[in-house]
């Protein structure tokens, strides 16, 4: 499943690439990496081209040279925050947070590509984001940039915004935003 996504996205990037590590093969678009299933152990970066229709012709255009990905010696914890956000671009992004409050950001339709991968867990490593099931990487993610200053004022103006609703007690404008905890809003109900 891994591997049909994976091929998806190295069509749509025009990049193929396999990445060793440990003792997996990942198929990598250039942003995203995803391993290689264990039924097409062997598979090349030639086999991928001729997977998606790229013509023998065009291959050295899509394929990039094979790359070994640096052991990964320490993983810190990575959370997916809760809320995404849309850029005006269109592209929606992912924070997720570090154990120490640091954050950074996904492209949330690449990690569309490892849904199908049960107890998955999230880390950060090697200036990426790691995906593994158990103790077995299933992938990697390179985090986005993002403009900080633009991002930096959205949260500020945000903040603000919560701040004075919460102020004004302009908790229920339309249906549109609750400031209280649910929990804490039913028991009061029930007063």
């Amino acid at each position: 499943m891994i591997l049909s996504k994976m091929l998806k996205q190295c069509k749509k990037n025009k990049h193929i690439q396999i990445f060793t590590y440990g003792d997996y093969g990942y198929l990598s678009d250039g942003s995203v990496a995803g391993v290689i299933d264990a039924d097409v152990d062997d598979w090349t970066a030639e086999d991928c081209a001729a997977a998606i229709g790229i013509s023998d012709d065009e291959r050295d255009k899509y394929i990039f040279p094979p790359a070994a990905f640096p052991n990964v010696t320490e993983l810190e914890d990575a959370v997916p925050m809760e809320f995404s956000i849309e850029l005006p671009s269109g592209t929606v992004i992912q924070p997720f947070m570090l154990v120490d409050k640091r954050v950074f950001f996904v492209q949330s339709g690449l990690l569309n590509i490892f849904d199908g991968v049960k107890n998955k867990r999230y880390f950060f490593a090697n200036d990426m984001l790691v995906i593994m099931r158990d103790v077995f990487t299933v992938g990697f993610i390179n985090p986005m940039r993002v403009n900080l200053n633009k991002l930096s004022a959205y949260a500020a103006d945000l903040l603000t915004g919560l701040n004075a609703s919460e102020e004004a007690a302009f908790f229920d404008a339309g249906g549109q935003m609750e400031i209280k905890e649910p929990v804490e809003a039913e028991s009061e109900g029930a007063e």
